[in-house]
């Protein structure tokens, strides 16, 4: 318990998401929209797109402000607020998509994003299942042939009694 309090206690926040700007209705940007162009102007970052409290989609945008924006003419894509959120380090957005999209699973997102080795943990939890099976195995064996002397044993003991006169 000691040690995972250690790990966490070294993470500092902030160090990936630099700000959040969240639930803001559709209708809004409208009204503040030369105020976000002037904050969210070429700052990368994720964004989520909601339909009233439920996730329709999450992606990434090298721009912020164009991406959302851009969205707003969309027909195809029904959605009444946003959150976006500016990232410090452009090279861990792919992988944040991607994690939100395979944690949340939202509507609208078809494909889910790819993570290099992502059956590995499966893979070895198979092989962890497997040795304790084989370790299972070899243990019922030697506790069968315990089992088995100690019932030939009670048959002799048996046979020795009964016979007796």
């Amino acid at each position: 318990m000691k040690r995972r309090h250690i790990i966490t206690s070294k993470i500092k926040r902030g160090s990936l998401i630099r700000y959040p700007l969240e639930n803001i209705k559709r209708e809004s940007f409208e009204t503040i929209r030369k105020e976000l162009k002037e904050i969210l102007h070429r700052k990368p970052g994720i964004y989520a797109l909601y339909r009233g409290n439920r996730l329709v989609y999450v992606g990434l945008a090298s721009s912020l402000y164009r991406r959302v924006k851009g969205y707003l003419k969309s027909k195809r894509l029904k959605w009444d607020n946003f959150s976006i959120f500016i990232i410090k380090r452009l090279r861990y957005l792919k992988d944040l998509e991607t994690a939100v999209v395979r944690i949340a699973k939202p509507e609208a997102n078809r494909i889910e994003g790819r993570v290099p080795h992502h059956n590995f943990l499966k893979q070895v939890l198979k092989e962890k299942i497997n040795k304790k099976r084989k370790s299972l195995s070899r243990k019922l064996k030697i506790k069968n042939t315990e089992i088995k002397s100690l019932q030939k044993e009670i048959g002799q003991m048996q046979e020795a009694i009964y016979r007796s006169p």
